[in-house]
């Protein structure tokens, strides 16, 4: 029985959702509108594309997650520490004055949380390349828990098609086509003649939606979450990801989980307010051998 779907035309695909973010990209660049000014922002084809199909269908619900489910994971910040530095919970947390630099979901001056986020060996190999650490570099590393009240607050998990190839995205809904058409075959040898298919319309748009956002964020974590060169502007290369931020805050989200850039075990979680998880436990001080 041959494929009811033909995903060989994934790469055009990538190729519009690339070509409507660089769009996106270079109309900030150009300074039509600002990170913080989401408005504006939706009448560019990408957002507005994203937004109808993770907002207005709900699919941004196959991407959220509670802080509450999270409970049990490490989460975990480094520094590299001055040779004659006593270092205290105080050094591991945000502060405006020291914020120089735009960070990939935050401007200059703001003080949300960037953690690592994973198991213990994932989170210092993570927080060490984030740091650019180098041999014989005093390093300071302190663990965090999220604090109770915060459980309901939801995140954005941008990393849920990590592990899953195109070819396995594309096998649930391949997989509903041929059950349906084998249910067509079925009936058919019984009445002798091929009758009207029924589908279940929400059964196959929740399905088509799952697939649609799956494979949306898989396009977009490989496109995206590209390391930026020494030479990259930031306050340009960031701006499209904390215009992103804005819009998630908008909808009400705390924060967002994302593969790390520098190292390929880790995963990060940068928090819209620093108070939702507090450093816990004894600060660790090593040297990077």
């Amino acid at each position: 029985m041959g494929k009811i779907f033909d995903f060989s035309g994934i790469e055009n695909s990538e190729n519009t959702i690339k070509k409507t973010w660089d769009e996106f990209c270079e109309c900030l660049a150009k300074g039509l509108f600002s990170y913080n000014e989401i408005d504006k922002a939706k009448h560019q084809t990408f957002l507005r594309v994203y937004d109808d199909l993770f907002n207005r269908h709900s699919g941004i619900d196959h991407k959220t997650i509670a802080i509450k489910d999270l409970k049990g994971t490490l989460i975990g910040r480094g520094t590299i520490l001055k040779n004659d530095e006593v270092p205290n919970y105080e050094r591991f947390l945000p502060k405006e004055e020291y914020i120089k630099e735009d960070n990939r979901f935050s401007p200059p001056g703001v003080e949300w949380l960037y953690l690592a986020i994973g198991n213990d060996n994932d989170i210092h190999e993570c927080v060490q390349a984030e740091c650019r650490v180098e041999t014989g570099n005093r390093f300071g590393f302190c663990h965090f828990q999220f604090v109770d009240k915060y459980d309901e607050y939801k995140l954005v998990d941008l990393t849920i098609s990590d592990g899953f190839s195109y070819a396995e995205l594309n096998a649930s809904l391949e997989e509903y086509g041929q059950a349906q058409v084998k249910k067509g075959v079925e009936i058919a040898k019984v009445l002798g003649f091929i009758p009207k298919m029924s589908v279940d319309k929400k059964d196959f748009a929740d399905l088509f939606t799952r697939w649609g956002v799956y494979t949306y964020t898989k396009l977009l974590s490989e496109q995206i979450f590209i390391p930026l060169d020494v030479t990259d502007n930031k306050a340009v290369a960031y701006a499209p990801f904390q215009t992103i931020s804005q819009y998630y805050i908008s909808l009400g989200y705390s924060g967002i989980i994302y593969g790390s850039t520098v190292c390929p075990v880790g995963k990060n979680v940068v928090l819209f307010d620093k108070k939702i998880a507090c450093p816990i436990g004894a600060i660790e001080d090593y040297r990077i051998l």
